[in-house]
């Protein structure tokens, strides 16, 4: 089983971080392998929407020659992404929007999928305590990256986190975790 870790935070040690890793290492445990990408060191840019990637013949490829491409490459290979961001502004980052914006080559020119099923998990961190207070934005992601193929999770948010050591004085929140990565790891 391979997983792939997209991380959306400009703290590469950040909360969003912790937890990502922590599912991942728990996956890790379990026999997967596991690769990490910290969008906020790589050079992506915005797609352009030049289409070339929904081309018949193009078979996926983006036009844009970034970092971009062999996550996508990544992807389309794994069996589940796990994609965690803190939130900013209600909703994930500039670098996981994106990273986001930029699977527009995972559709065909009918709107079909390239992925084949890749489960997706949604971590989310937050300094509001209160978990339920985006949970609109939160649903409509869900439902954008079903559109795109993946088989979405339900969200894994964890809030009251403002300090880096936040965390610790949490538990619940890793033991949350942990159940996260049982869920990514189900054939």
């Amino acid at each position: 089983m391979k997983i792939i870790g997209i991380h959306g935070s400009p703290r590469r040690e950040g909360s969003s971080a912790q937890l990502m890793g922590a599912i991942l290492r728990q996956c890790e445990a379990g026999g997967a392998q596991t690769q990490t990408y910290h969008l906020n060191t790589l050079k992506i840019s915005g797609c352009q929407a030049c289409y070339s990637c929904r081309q018949e013949g193009k078979e996926g490829k983006c036009a844009i020659k970034d970092d971009m491409n062999r996550i996508l490459e990544d992807i389309l290979a794994a069996d589940a992404v796990v994609l965690a961001s803190p939130v900013y502004m209600w909703q994930m980052t500039a670098q996981a929007k994106l990273f986001t914006d930029r699977l527009m080559p995972v559709l065909k020119q009918d709107y079909t999928s390239r992925l084949n099923g890749q489960r997706l998990l949604t971590v989310y961190t937050q300094g509001q305590p209160d978990v339920t207070k985006f949970a609109t934005y939160f649903q409509y992601v869900k439902a954008m990256y079903s559109f795109l193929g993946f088989r979405a999770l339900e969200p894994f948010v964890a809030g009251g986190l403002r300090a880096l050591d936040d965390l610790k004085n949490q538990p619940e929140i890793m033991e949350k975790a942990r159940q996260a990565a049982a869920g990514l790891m189900v054939e």
